[in-house]
């Protein structure tokens, strides 16, 4: 590979590994996920629905972007791949934590006026810099359908050190599940926990 930057010999050995090995497959959804929690009785809201989840386009994909500081260079690992294409990936991951942590179903519409609330994400970030972090940034808008409640828009910014691509990988799936756990305590009109309310920003 010609490249007028360095690149670190770990690196290099990872990316020569690719040309010539079998596909690693990955998820981002919780492998031991908890038993689903009982709705309240009293909620007016009987599910969610996740309508919409963004990414740039070079993200779009099933291979692993890995990201090089020096340069800004990226580099796709053929050879380490996730289960589905990334959005889908990360909307699985999402319904699934929130159907655990909220006791209610994904929806697939709106249409049978059922009360919900409606999800929308624009991902900027889903960044592995090799041997050193993950990064997920994000914005998303929560607006409440058949039920009276405020729509509010939402930044996301949250990085997790990390090392190889299994430990990336582990990374990213933390960090969606602190994600999944500051929008269900959002849903819930519950406070979001001080240690998750750094990375969240909202307004509405």
């Amino acid at each position: 590979m010609k490249s007028r930057f360095l690149i670190p010999v770990a690196f290099a050995g990872l990316l020569t590994a690719c040309a010539s090995t079998t596909p690693t497959y990955y998820t981002l959804q919780a492998s031991n996920a908890a038993p689903a929690a009982a709705a309240p009785s009293t909620q007016v809201w009987k599910g969610f629905q996740l309508r919409r989840m963004d990414v740039p386009a070079q993200l779009d994909r099933r291979s692993f972007v890995l990201t090089q500081t020096a340069g800004g260079q990226v580099n796709l690992l053929n050879d380490s791949q996730w289960a589905s294409p990334l959005p889908d990936e990360m909307s699985l991951a999402l319904a699934s934590g929130l159907q655990d942590r909220l006791g209610v179903p994904q929806l697939a519409s709106a249409a049978a006026k059922t009360p919900l609330w409606q999800i929308d994400v624009l991902v900027q970030r889903f960044e592995s810099v090799y041997g050193e972090r993950a990064t997920l940034e994000l914005s998303w808008t929560l607006t409440p359908l058949g039920f009276e409640g405020k729509t509010q828009q939402c930044r996301w910014l949250d990085t997790e050190p990390a090392s190889s691509v299994p430990e990336l990988v582990q990374a990213h799936r933390q960090l969606q599940q602190r994600w999944a756990d500051a929008l269900a305590a959002q849903m819930q009109g519950k406070p979001v926990p001080v240690n998750l309310g750094k990375a969240m920003l909202c307004v509405s």
